[in-house]
């Protein structure tokens, strides 16, 4: 009796790790001098037990979110927009400079290092994810302008 009501429980228990079938790790934006409206957005993603894409983003603070990649055409890297990127199952998807990555466009301030900004993941099939993406300076491009000042 007891393993038959056990098993009528079991579907339930099935039914949610299928929602949360995307695994995030490392989330970062770059943090941007305050005249630069945009940035850009990278993490690795993992679809754990079936193929699925991330199809969009909205990110807090941030008038536009789109997925992006960088292709070479005529020996130029070009940004171009994609619908989704897509993600096999057990395969890690890294968004990084020089690849797919997550376009912030009007942010409505600039990002402080060391803060999180929060973005919501949308994908084709697993449940929207709510990521909280750190603010890092990354490549060094402004040097020396931010080593003075203490908060």
């Amino acid at each position: 009796m007891m393993f038959k009501r056990l098993f009528g429980f079991f579907p339930l228990l099935c039914a949610l790790p299928a929602m949360a079938a995307i695994e995030v790790s490392d989330p970062q934006v770059r943090a941007m001098p305050p005249s630069v409206p945009n940035t850009a957005g990278y993490l690795v993603l993992t679809s754990t037990d079936k193929d699925d894409a991330l199809v969009g983003a909205r990110c807090e603070g941030v008038k536009t979110t789109e997925l992006h990649t960088l292709l070479q055409q005529d020996g130029m890297m070009k940004m171009r927009p994609v619908e989704a990127i897509e993600l096999k199952a057990g395969d890690a998807v890294a968004l990084t400079e020089g690849g797919y990555h997550l376009m912030m466009m009007g942010l409505q301030q600039p990002l402080e290092e060391g803060k999180t900004l929060s973005c919501e993941l949308r994908f084709r099939y697993a449940a929207p994810q709510s990521v909280a993406f750190t603010v890092t300076r990354m490549g060094g491009e402004d040097e020396g302008h931010h080593h003075h000042h203490h908060h």
